[in-house]
């Protein structure tokens, strides 16, 4: 048993095996350590409208107003309310006719 494990053979055979297990976690690994965090666009907060100038003519990029304004909220609550009202009045309908109190 002894010679086996002191064979060249064998000694190449672990080594060659070994690298390509190296070579395949190698490839598997990911990192972001080289990526600056000064790099990427600005995220949230207030900015002068001279800085957001700024930022678009480097990154080429636009800012864009996402937020909501209170007529969509109203309109997407009485959504919801709706919805919900249709799909209690679904309940209690096939309730009745179940003949459940």
């Amino acid at each position: 048993m002894n010679s086996i494990k002191n064979s060249e053979k064998f000694n190449s055979l672990v080594k060659e095996l070994a690298s390509k297990l190296y070579r395949r976690k190698l490839k598997e690994i990911t990192t972001t350590a080289s990526i600056d965090g000064y790099e990427t666009p600005h995220f949230g907060g207030k900015l002068s409208k001279k800085k957001k100038r700024n930022i678009e003519k480097q990154t080429g990029y636009t800012f864009v107003d996402e937020a909501l304004e209170k007529k969509d909220i109203d309109q997407i609550r009485k959504q919801i309310r709706k919805e919900v009202s249709d799909i209690l009045f679904d309940i209690w309908l096939k309730r009745t006719s179940w003949g459940g109190k």
